[in-house]
This record gives C-alpha cells, sequence and structure tokens, in this order.
C-alpha cells in the first residue's frame, strides 16, 4: 500500500494558511495498538477525538524531512473515531530556519482509511490569519516567525461546520537514501518531542484589570518563558485584542550597543515609565467566550494585552516547551551569588535549545555553529543525553556548500557564511570525539572538514588580493563594524582559530600535524605574520594560549600589563569563554563581575552583549557552567569518548564547592571541602594538585589541602 503526500489544493501558490485535515475511522473494537507515521509542511498538531496527540515535525531540511511515529490507540473508542491534523504554512513569514516545499501532509498506517489519502479531506481555516506584528522593535533583526490573528466569529479547527474537499494528491513518500528521487526525504525522528508542560506558578498583574474598557493589561511572570500562551476572552463582537510579548518592557531613551543607537530596558523588573515594543498576536472577539493559543510559541516574560473596545480576559495560562533538557550534573558552592550564575545559566540553556540548538528564542531561533559549540560542550558536561548534539553536528555538515564552506546557521532558508563559524564546527567535531561516548567523526564528515580548512585559506588568500569576503565575524566588541576585527579574515584572530582547527583535525585523523607558526610577540603581544591591520586583543591572547595547550605546550602567562598598556579589544559576553581558559585560574571567578551585574539588573537569563542589549537570553553567555567544570572543578576528558578523564582542580578563594559530572560511565565527582580534595572517577584520570600530577585508577580518592 503506498503512502502519498497529500494538500489541500492543486497548486503551491494558494498553500499559504491555516488547513484541517480529517480521516473519519469507524472501529468494531479498538486495537492493542495502532501507529501511524506522521508529517507535515511546514507544521502539524494531530488531534484524535479532541485530544492533542503529537505535534511536529522536527526541524529538518528537504533532504532531511522528519517523521513521527505515533500510537493512537490510547485515545480511540469503538465506534466513530475522528481523526484530524491541523497543518499550517506561514509561507515567506515563517522562521527562518523553518524550511519548506510547499503545504502537505502525510500519514502512513496500515489502516487503509488512514493511510494518506485514504478516506482523508481538508478545510481552510478561515480564522486564522498571519501578518508581520513587530510593534516597535521592528528596525531588529528578527526571523521567529509571523505575528498570528485569530478571527473567533469563523470556525476553528475541531468544528463540523467547514467547506470539506477532497485532498489533492502531490506525491509518494520516499525515505532518505532512496534511489529515486524524492520531495521530502524522509527520515524518523531523531530527538525526543518537545515538551508541554503547564508552568504552575501564577503571574502578577503588574498594570491594569482583567476588563480591558479601551484600556491595557501587563502581565509579568517573573522569569523569561518559551511557552504557548493560553488566553481565554470574551467581549463584543468586532472587539480586537492585541497580544505584545517583550523580554523587559522599553525605557524610551536610546544608547549605542552592539547593533547601534537602540532603546534600552533598564532593570528588567521596573515597568514604570516603559513601554512594550515586542511582536505582536491578534484575536477578533465574536461576542462568546474565545479561546487562543498560537500555533507558534512566544518568548516573553511580559505580556501587555490592549483591547480597543469592551473587552474581558477570563483566564490565562502558559504551556512551556522546549528541547526536554535533563541536568543530571550539579555544581554547588558556599557563595550565593556563583549559585545564582549557575542558576541562570542553566535557565539560559535550556530556553535556547529546542528542534535545534538557538542563539536566542525571541529573535532568530537558529543554529549558529559558534554559539552552538558552547551549547554542545555544555550539554555533554550536564546529561548523559547526546541526540541533540549529534542532531546539531550533522546539520551543520549538511550545510556544506560548493565553497567548500559550511553554513554560518543551518537550517536556514537563506544561505548565510560566517568562514570562521566553519573552523568552530571543525572544533565542535573534536569536542564530540572526546566526550561523546559512542559518536566519532567518520571519513565522511573528516572530508568535509578538510574541504573548510582549505576554503578558508583560500578566502584568506583572496582577501590579500582586495576580493570582498563573507561576514569574518569574531565577537561584538565596541569598534568593530558587524563584530569583525581589524584585519578581517587575516586577523590574528582568525589565524589562530585556523591553526585550533588544523590542530583538531590533525588528532581526528590520528595524524602528525607539521606547520611553522606564523605568529610573533610584538610588545609582549601575539602578532600573526598575515594581518595587515594588527590591533592587540584579548582575543587573540587567549587562542594563542588554547593553541600552546592544544599542541603540548606549557601555555604563557596572561598578560594582563601588556594588554592594559596596549588598550586592547577586551572580549565580550561570547568570546570571553575562551578567555576564562587562557587566564590564571584563581582569577576565573573575579572575571565572573558582567554576570552578577545582569542579575542585579533583573534578568533571569544572561543576554546577548552588555547592556544595551538586544536579546535577553542568548545562549553563548551561559558558559559560566563551563567555567565551573572546567575550571573551578577542573574536568575534562583527555581522550576519545572520555575514557580517560583529566582532573585539575582551581578551588581559589572558595572554602567549598561540590562538582558531580554525569560520564558516559558513570559520574565525576569533585569535592573540596574543610581543606580536602575528594575525587570519585570512573575512568582513568590524569590528576593534578598543587604542584603535582599522577595518573589515578579509577575510584574515589581524597587529597589534603
Amino acid at each position: 500500500m503506498t503512502t502519498y503526500w497529500v494538500g489541500p489544493t492543486d497548486h503551491p501558490s494558494s498553500d499559504v494558511g491555516v488547513f484541517v485535515y480529517r480521516c473519519r475511522l469507524v472501529l468494531d473494537a479498538v486495537p492493542d495498538l495502532l501507529t501511524i507515521d506522521v508529517s507535515a509542511d511546514q507544521r502539524y498538531k494531530l488531534y484524535v477525538n479532541g485530544h492533542m496527540v503529537a505535534h511536529g515535525p522536527q526541524r529538518g531540511d528537504l533532504n532531511q524531512w522528519f517523521y513521527d511515529c505515533v500510537d493512537i490507540q490510547p485515545y480511540l473508542h469503538e465506534g466513530d473515531n475522528d481523526v484530524r491534523a491541523v497543518v499550517w504554512n506561514f509561507g515567506w513569514l515563517a522562521p527562518i530556519a523553518q524550511m519548506s516545499l510547499r503545504t502537505g501532509f502525510v500519514c502512513r498506517s496500515s489502516r487503509a482509511e488512514l493511510n494518506t489519502p485514504g478516506d482523508w479531506e481538508c478545510a481552510r481555516l478561515d480564522s486564522w490569519s498571519f501578518a508581520r506584528l513587530a510593534g516597535k522593535n521592528n528596525h531588529f533583526y528578527m526571523e521567529v516567525g509571523p505575528g498570528e490573528i485569530m478571527d473567533s466569529r469563523e470556525p476553528g479547527a475541531l468544528d463540523e461546520d467547514l467547506s470539506w474537499k477532497s485532498v489533492f494528491v502531490i506525491s509518494d513518500w520516499r525515505d532518505a537514501g532512496s534511489r529515486y528521487e524524492s520531495l521530502w526525504a524522509m527520515t524518523p525522528r531523531s530527538i525526543p518531542p518537545m515538551r508541554r508542560e503547564n508552568r504552575l506558578s501564577q503571574t502578577t498583574v503588574r498594570s491594569g484589570d482583567y476588563n480591558l474598557q479601551l484600556g491595557s493589561l501587563t502581565l509579568d511572570y517573573h522569569e523569561l518563558l518559551c511557552a504557548y500562551p493560553v488566553f481565554v476572552l470574551a467581549g463584543e463582537p468586532g472587539v480586537t485584542v492585541t497580544l505584545t510579548y517583550d523580554e523587559g518592557l522599553w525605557e524610551t531613551s536610546e544608547e549605542f550597543g552592539a547593533y547601534g543607537l537602540q532603546a534600552v530596558k533598564g532593570h528588567r523588573d521596573v515597568i514604570t515609565g516603559k513601554e512594550p515594543r515586542g511582536y505582536q498576536d491578534k484575536v477578533v472577539l465574536s461576542g462568546q467566550p474565545c479561546t487562543f493559543e498560537p500555533l507558534w510559541w512566544r518568548t516573553y516574560r511580559y505580556i501587555t494585552i490592549e483591547a480597543d473596545g469592551p473587552s474581558r480576559l477570563e483566564s490565562v495560562s502558559a504551556i512551556e516547551t522546549g528541547y526536554p533538557y535533563q541536568v543530571e550534573s550539579t555544581f554547588e558552592t558556599n557563595v550565593p551569588n556563583l549559585d545564582s550564575i549557575w542558576r541562570t545559566s542553566i535557565r539560559t540553556l535550556e530556553r535556547c535549545a529546542g528542534e535545534t540548538y538557538f542563539d536566542c528564542p525571541y529573535y532568530e531561533q537558529l543554529q549558529y555553529a559558534g554559539d552552538t559549540r558552547l551549547q554542545v560542550l555544555s550539554h555533554y558536561y550536564l546529561s548523559s543525553d547526546r541526540r541533540l548534539a549529534r542532531n546539531a553536528i550533522q546539520q551543520l555538515g549538511n550545510s556544506l556548500q560548493a565553497n567548500g564552506l559550511t553554513q554560518s546557521r543551518f537550517p536556514n532558508r537563506t544561505t548565510q557564511f560566517i568562514p570562521p563559524f566553519s573552523l568552530w564546527w571543525i572544533l565542535m567535531l573534536h569536542d564530540q570525539m572526546l566526550y561523546d561516548g559512542e559518536a566519532i567523526p567518520d571519513d565522511a564528515t573528516l572530508r568535509i572538514s578538510r574541504l573548510a580548512l582549505e576554503a578558508f585559506a583560500e578566502l584568506q588568500r583572496a582577501e590579500l588580493s582586495g576580493k570582498v569576503q563573507h561576514w569574518m565575524f569574531a565577537d561584538w566588541v565596541p569598534g568593530w563594524d558587524a563584530g569583525i576585527p581589524p584585519g578581517g579574515a587575516n586577523s590574528t584572530i582568525h589565524h589562530l582559530t585556523r591553526q585550533l582547527a588544523e590542530v583538531a583535525m590533525s588528532k581526528m585523523a590520528g595524524e602528525d600535524l607539521q606547520f611553522t607558526s606564523l605568529h610573533f610577540k610584538d610588545a609582549g603581544l601575539i602578532r600573526s605574520a598575515g594581518d595587515p591591520d594588527w590591533r592587540p586583543t584579548e582575543h587573540a591572547e587567549a587562542l594563542s594560549r588554547l593553541l600552546q595547550a592544544a599542541k603540548g605546550q606549557k601555555p604563557d602567562p596572561w598578560p594582563t600589563e601588556e594588554l592594559r598598556a596596549a588598550s586592547a579589544y577586551e572580549t565580550s559576553l561570547y568570546f570571553s569563554y575562551y578567555k576564562h581558559l587562557a587566564v590564571d585560574p584563581s582569577e576565573y571567578l573575579a572575571q565572573l563581575g558582567p554576570w552578577r551585574e545582569m542579575i542585579e539588573a533583573g534578568l533571569t537569563t544572561f543576554a546577548e552583549t552588555p547592556e544595551p542589549a538586544r536579546s535577553d537570553c542568548h545562549a553563548w553567555s551561559a558558559h559560566p557552567v563551563l567555567g565551573f567544570f572546567q575550571i573551578v572543578a577542573g574536568i575534562s576528558s583527555s581522550a576519545a569518548r572520555w575514557e580517560r578523564a583529566r582532573v585539575v582542580p582551581h578551588p581559589g578563594d572558595l572554602a567549598r564547592f561540590h562538582a558531580r559530572v554525569v560520564h558516559p560511565r558513570g559520574e565525576i565527582v569533585v569535592r573540596w571541602e574543610d581543606q580536602k580534595l575528594v575525587l570519585e572517577t570512573p575512568v582513568p584520570t590524569e590528576f593534578s594538585w598543587r604542584g603535582k600530577s599522577s595518573l589515578l585508577d579509577p575510584g574515589s580518592h581524597s587529597f589534603p589541602g
């Protein structure tokens, strides 16, 4: 029995919108098991007898289009059963990470009536439409999908009085790797479904009341959420209610930041004298209470509800969503503000993980390689789950283009290159070799890595000849145009990143790497011979020391005085991770001032940049998780599959810390208390403490302070 993709019409030009697919399933008896394979382009929600039982598909691309295997048996009964799928296509307004061919739905089943086209019929849902509703923040890059407009005067998805029509057959189901061409190359889901959990804690009304008599109401959830908000609204027919979602309310003053002159948010707990500027949804009322839940989730701490006529908010709730991130590792200290940094870092990582890793959930929801490298490393330390990490590495590898570079971000409808991010992807592969207990980069992946290295070297040569190149981003540093360091592709920073990737490549391939150093010291600071516009940077100093360590050399001391004398460019929140690995470990905790300041400013997740910040939740700023484990506890891998560990603790001024890291073979525990260090390890461990080094067998060990 052949399974076919079906659509609402015979031509994709009319496919933008929301559609309902319906199948009547008549059962003499409920079977013990009834599984179906289901997917859609762009997205779907599956209902059986009014119960939502699945939603998806996992985000991929046309060469890897995911489907879900769903057991619908628990929701069936004898007699007539109603199986429905709400399928939507946002068209050109869709999130930029959402790939699409045309609106379609597919259901594979052993039951002929469920196997598309089977007995399926389709109707357009006229109650739903889309628009770019960006509020006053439309000057920022924002690509997370449109505002949704629901007209509750029209029939809903579960109503019967829709204009049902026969489905149009598009093409047959083809698995990825099929010998024949396919429109969607079908692949089973590789990560768990996204969670849908009712938020139990209550929100606070900060201004206004539930009766919106040509007024507004501001709700505060006290922390940043990624959630489907659910509103029950009532009011006179034709009244429009506008819902505005903000990470923090905005002041009217402006300051220069990473994105130029922009409005500021100030302390995130304060709303007096501020206004909402975020993206929006709209609900048109019918006279009867109606429920609105957007098709795609929203990011917000504040929701502002405004009505243009008499109306009332009957109730509001939130269904939190995201990757089912299981934090199995812990880090505890005797210093409360470090515990706050830990919790806020975890919350940031959780909010920036969905069907892919995100740079930020509010503005982009894109899987950038530079950001993702830090997210994947954090996930290795926090959880035994490797599925999202493997998915990210594979997807970024799949983005390889004819020029030899992987794309800066993927999945992604618009091709974008940040060539240094191809290098960070190579380093991500090396991380996988060290920390994933099962996956090792295969020959095909290594071939892609070699192509990326060669392509980057060619870009450096081309730039010296005066050709315009791609976005050579390194870090959001004041004074750098679009985050590009002086020297562009040939900056000392990018030369060092390339050499780090070359060392990683040689280790993955099991080769001896021989190269001549292209760097020298100028006034005590690192400089590349190929840098045409050298300026001292903390970035280059950090990378040069990481390169020394990668080559088995003892890193030079951090040049604090030389950097100060040269007025060197300083790392921002993102690149500070690499600086933190390079400074004296005893000074690490003193480097966390910017993270303490963000918490003191009322942020509940860590921002993209120092104030004024665009994004209040940016995964690359959550790297204190890594600092606590890699620097304070000193835990890292020194062999493939983490079969040998390295532990070099640095308590600094801490009187106590307790680090527990999940490991493919158990746990690594490093505990410092009462001037005594305890180490528990499931694998042989290279251990250094108080100037002495040794190789320890698996087991428990204790050492005096």
